[in-house]
């Protein structure tokens, strides 16, 4: 269990962490953020947009300590839950709007985005569910730990380009 733990943990706080800075990385970047935020719902933008990311920067820190872990995965399940159902309102609504989640991809948002977030649920919740018992990175050595690291940075990466992953079937179905 306590590398299941880790894993969540790491796999949440990494994923959440590129998306926050792949936001910041400049204005154009957030500029388009805020812009695809506009899109997806009908509140104020730039306070919407501006909550998303305070909000995601706070998730690894409150994961990086074990106090905090539990709060770490309820600020990351609210915020994917959030997410989730504006994809579904976009989805039904027929709007293509593109997923400025970890950057510049001109990807709309997409049943693979929805299979992201699925698999995010189920890190966050199973994390929270084990945060619980006041377990940490105890018992897996510094071996077990990196290999831990490496896998849930591997997902996390995976992670963030599924849009595009899934738009490289999706665009290629359409030309022929």
């Amino acid at each position: 269990m306590a590398y299941l733990f880790a894993f969540c943990r790491l796999l949440t706080g990494i994923v959440f962490l590129m998306s926050a800075v792949s936001k910041l990385r400049g204005r154009a970047a957030y500029e388009e953020f805020t812009a695809a935020t506009r899109a997806l719902v009908r509140l104020p933008s730039r306070p919407v947009a501006a909550l998303v990311v305070a909000a995601e920067i706070t998730v690894a820190p409150l994961l990086a300590w074990r106090p905090t872990a539990l709060a770490g995965f309820c600020v990351a399940l609210g915020l994917l839950v959030a997410f989730t159902a504006a994809i579904v309102v976009a989805l039904r609504r027929g709007r293509r709007v593109p997923c400025r989640c970890f950057g510049a991809s001109a990807v709309p948002v997409g049943t693979g985005h929805l299979a992201r977030n699925a698999v995010l649920i189920a890190a966050a919740t199973a994390g929270a569910v084990h945060a619980g018992t006041g377990a940490a990175f105890v018992g897996l050595g510094p071996a077990g730990l990196a290999a831990v690291a490496l896998a849930a940075g591997a997902v996390a990466v995976l992670l963030s380009a599924i849009g595009e992953i899934a738009g490289l079937f999706t665009s290629s179905s359409r030309r022929r």
